[in-house]
């Protein structure tokens, strides 16, 4: 009996351990199962479908309400597919009961009569309470440990609920975070902005579209590089280097332009603004540069200063050429509104230093004189500057450069920088030295009218004011040029004013010295002609009618050759003045002159001494040569007052030289040139005749003759006038003839 009993007792732990090992497989198996429940991916069907199977349950559902209080079936077992599409309606929570316990559920399976439900709430802490139902045809006949297993089945099914939902947790932060990084990239490509992100050595990070479209590199090509070495110019590339780990450091540098150089080549200016991210430890990580490509605004910029640079040049210039015209245009004025051309070129160089210039001067070629200065203006700044005494010299005509070399040559001479001033002339004294006055520019030209040059203008600027260009050079000529015909037409004017008195003057003494003789031709032809009329002409007395006849004679002559000296300075004016060259023996010829002259000489009691014994022949016009002679011994009986008159004939081989001094009244030095002009004298005419043609005559012949003539006088001490002429004739219009011989 003890035997039996022992076996019965020995079966029952045999039959419990199987019973434990069973229960240990199956909830192996169902954790095993609840592993794929980790995912969230993954649906709870197959669990419950295992749950089912292995419990016997008709019907498993896991219920799971959310925060809001909705139910919802994360799985099921033994619903239709119709079933499953049925919503959970939702009631009003009851107070005591999760919500899976009190929802009322739709599914028509669930309809059955007999069926038993077992509820394994699986609770969460962190969300609200889900349940696992089981649902059995009748009661379940299983082993009591069954209930204890699906109670840790539950511990099971809610841990893998925690990591479930921790995995799902962590997918929606995976995918946010993808989403987020999804979103910046398209941001950073649809930024028009160059955006590149770089770790702190300066390798490419992240490069958006647009820095692709401006280089033409894309992201891959550049991944990893340094950006200095692939996009930028080789002369750039150091100096962005260096300031780029001053900005890795943390130290500076957020705003910088440079180039960035493309696969093409093209430079692109690019405007960086930089900032950098830093970790959690403050350490930086990345650099990201935001850039804009200001190559075509940048390129408009220039452009646009560039133009605005021409409007204010073109306007400047503008300026400048309404002053130079206004400045043209009032020293016109002044020119053409006055007919002393001195003092006009005097007010337009103080209108010069007022405007144009710091100094200004005006030298003119006139008479026996180089030349002279007129006047000389200085600005006030030019006084302000030199505040000791300044003085400039007159130029020299044998001067490299300056007014004098303008005043010999007639060619402008322009400087418009850097010239030496010293051509000016211009110095200052003070502190007992004398030190030249320093111009930055100057400009001399000279006063043309007729191809001559009549003066010189010159003008200087100081340092500060500006040199001159060639529109001021253009400016200056134009002045020049207006105040030469100003200065020309006034002496033109002066000498049609004074041509117009000479003539006057000439008409009045030409109408006495007619007047004279045929008055006096008159009274002897009347006197004849009333002996004649009274019958008496036979009768009267041979000596009175040969008297007046002699006086007939004597004043026709006189007309004949006031006629002829007129004829004569005609033909020399008009060039028809004819010479016949034959040999001629210049002594005798004065000697035959000097006879012709006798009853002259005695009449104004003048003694003649003629000092021509040895002959002097030579090839010259006899009548015009006589006409020489006989104009400068009439000239000396006229002015000699009666004091004695020497006439010399002398040579040599090749000139003869004819000589007449007389001891009258003299000619002064500053008339010596004019009396051989037309119509000219040393006297006036008051007190001596005739028409003043003698000398201008002489000088005219002899110069047709190839020679020359000369005085030499001073006042109240006689004149001597010497004529030279070529014993050969003038070259130019009668060749030598070596056939002829000459005297010595």
């Amino acid at each position: 009996m003890r035997w039996r009993m022992a076996d019965h007792g020995a079966d029952g732990d045999h039959k419990l351990t199987e019973e434990r090992l069973a229960l240990l497989s199956v909830l192996q198996e169902l954790t095993v199962a609840a592993l794929d429940l980790l995912n969230p991916c993954e649906p709870a069907d197959d669990f419950l479908d295992r749950v089912a199977e292995r419990l016997g349950c008709a019907v498993a559902l896991w219920l799971q309400p959310d925060a809001r209080g909705q139910v919802g079936l994360l799985g099921a077992s033994g619903l239709s597919s119709a079933s499953r599409q049925l919503p959970i309606p939702g009631l009003p929570p009851r107070p005591g009961l999760p919500a899976p316990l009190w929802v009322d559920l739709p599914y028509p399976e669930l309809d059955s009569p007999g069926l038993v439900r077992w509820s394994v709430p699986i609770d969460d802490a962190e969300a609200p309470s889900s349940l696992l139902l089981l649902y059995f045809d009748r009661e379940p006949n299983l082993p009591r440990q069954y209930r204890g297993m699906v109670e840790r089945l539950g511990g099971v099914l809610r841990t893998a609920l925690v990591h479930r939902q921790l995995f799902a947790r962590t997918l929606d932060s995976e995918r946010a975070l993808q989403r987020e990084r999804d979103f910046s990239s398209a941001v950073l490509d649809t930024a028009r902005a160059l955006v590149i992100v770089l770790d702190p050595q300066g390798r490419i990070i992240r490069f958006n579209r647009a820095c692709q479209e401006v280089t033409g590199y894309t992201f891959e090509e550049l991944r990893g590089a340094y950006f200095w070495t692939r996009l930028l110019p080789p002369d750039e590339a150091a100096q962005v280097e260096t300031n780029f780990a001053v900005l890795a450091a943390g130290l500076g540098f957020e705003q910088s332009e440079h180039h960035w150089l493309t696969r093409k080549g093209e430079r692109r200016l690019i405007s960086w603004s930089s900032n950098v991210l830093r970790g959690e430890s403050g350490a930086i990580e990345y650099v990201i540069g935001t850039g804009i490509d200001i190559t075509e605004h940048r390129r408009t910029e220039q452009e646009r200063d560039q133009t605005f640079q021409r409007e204010q040049q073109a306007r400047a210039r503008a300026e400048e050429q309404e002053g130079r015209s206004a400045l043209l245009a009032e020293a016109s004025g002044l020119l053409t509104g006055s007919l002393a051309p001195e003092d006009a070129l005097r007010s337009v160089a103080a209108l010069t230093v007022q405007r144009f210039a710091d100094w200004c001067s005006v030298d003119l070629l006139d008479g026996g004189y180089p030349f002279q200065r007129i006047t000389e203006a200085r600005s006030e700044a030019l006084r302000a500057t030199v505040p000791a005494r300044m003085h400039c010299a007159l130029p020299h005509l044998d001067a490299e450069h300056g007014p004098g070399r303008v005043l010999r040559v007639g060619e402008p001479e322009f400087c418009p920088e850097g010239c030496a001033s010293m051509s000016l002339g211009c110095v200052r004294d003070g502190q007992g030295l004398s030190e030249v006055v320093e111009f930055q520019s100057w400009i001399s030209v000279p006063l043309l009218a007729r191809e001559h040059a009549l003066g010189a203008l010159t003008l200087a600027r100081m340092e500060g004011g500006g040199r001159y260009g060639p529109a001021d050079f253009a400016l200056v000529q134009e002045v020049a040029r207006r105040a030469a015909m100003a200065l020309d037409n006034a002496r033109l004017y002066q000498q049609a004013q004074l041509a117009i008195g000479l003539r006057d003057e000439f008409l009045s003494i030409a109408s006495h010295e007619l007047k004279t003789p045929v008055t006096s031709l008159q009274l002897s032809v009347q006197g004849l002609t009333r002996l004649a009329r009274a019958g008496a002409l036979g009768t009267a007395r041979v000596d009175a009618v040969i008297h007046s006849l002699e006086v007939i004679e004597r004043q026709a002559k006189r007309m004949a050759k006031l006629v002829n000296t007129l004829l004569d300075v005609s033909r020399i004016q008009a060039g028809k003045l004819e010479l016949e060259f034959e040999e001629v023996d210049l002594a005798a010829l004065v000697r035959d002159v000097a006879a012709r002259f006798a009853p002259e000489l005695a009449t104004s009691g003048t003694r003649l001494r003629v000092h021509a014994d040895a002959a002097m022949p030579g090839v010259w016009d006899r009548s015009r040569l006589d006409q020489i002679v006989t104009n400068l011994l009439s000239n000396a009986i006229k002015y000699g007052e009666g004091r004695p008159i020497e006439v010399r004939v002398e040579g040599d081989a090749v000139m003869a030289r004819l000589e007449v001094r007389d001891q009258g009244i003299g000619i002064p030095a500053e008339r010596h040139a004019r009396i051989f002009r037309a119509f000219e004298r040393a006297v006036s005419s008051r007190h001596y005749g005739g028409l003043g043609l003698g000398l201008h005559i002489v000088n005219q012949l002899v110069e047709r003759l190839g020679g020359s003539v000369r005085v030499e006088s001073a006042a109240g001490q006689g004149a001597t006038f010497t004529v030279e002429l070529p014993r050969r004739g003038p070259h130019a219009s009668f060749p030598a003839d070596t056939s002829v011989q000459l005297g010595p």
